[in-house]
């Protein structure tokens, strides 16, 4: 079951070759990589390993054992939630369209040179624009404080078990899933990414 809210994901504000190219070099190991392993990691950035595992048919550690596999060949570590976030967009564009030619005369672009674009600044400031200012209209009696509140769960180093409650008004308010392992998540991490790279 999936959500739909009406808005442009990430990838699709990207500049699309610059992002095509960046996602093609980061998987690139995957190419010989098990089929297998790739489709499990595919899955397992948009769902918890116990959903992966209940989904296939397989033990968990048989999943884990996949990932880890997949883990070897990037070199990342996916349980840090920001390499997953970079993982599954990285996924996401490399299937969305027939990568291009590279350009070998452009020095290959990086994640922070692709959310650098205004169009991806844009992109983060319509979605968290619910959080800022007044309440929203679909958040009835939710009061400045507690946007900001709201807002604060969502900042680098802010341990989210700690404020379940103002993560579920704030997936109410900004239509994300962030309490589980979906993508939710990732486009988190790429908003406060953005804010960053801005702020420099």
């Amino acid at each position: 079951m999936a959500s739909y809210h009406g808005r442009t994901p990430l990838a699709g504000v990207l500049p699309r070759q610059a992002a095509q190219e960046w996602a093609r070099t980061l998987l690139q190991p995957l190419d010989t990589a098990a089929k297998t392993s790739t489709d499990i990691t595919r899955l397992a950035m948009n769902m918890p390993r116990s959903a992966v595992a209940k989904l296939l048919g397989l033990s968990r550690n048989t999943v884990n054992a996949h990932l880890k596999r997949t883990e070897a060949s990037l070199g990342l570590d996916l349980t840090d939630v920001r390499c997953r976030a970079a993982v599954h967009l990285a996924l996401v564009l490399s299937s969305s369209h027939t990568a291009p030619e590279p350009d070998y005369d452009q020095p290959p672009s990086t994640l922070d040179d692709l959310l650098r674009t205004e169009r991806a600044a844009a992109w983060a400031a319509a979605t968290l624009r619910p959080l800022s200012g007044s309440a929203p209209p679909h958040s009835p009696g939710m009061d400045r404080r507690q946007h900001r509140r709201t807002a604060g769960c969502l900042r680098p180093g802010h341990q989210p078990q700690h404020d379940p409650h103002h993560l579920r008004t704030a997936e109410s308010v900004l239509g994300l899933d962030l309490l589980t392992a979906g993508t939710g998540i990732h486009d988190i991490v790429h908003m406060l990414r953005i804010a960053n790279i801005r702020a420099v």
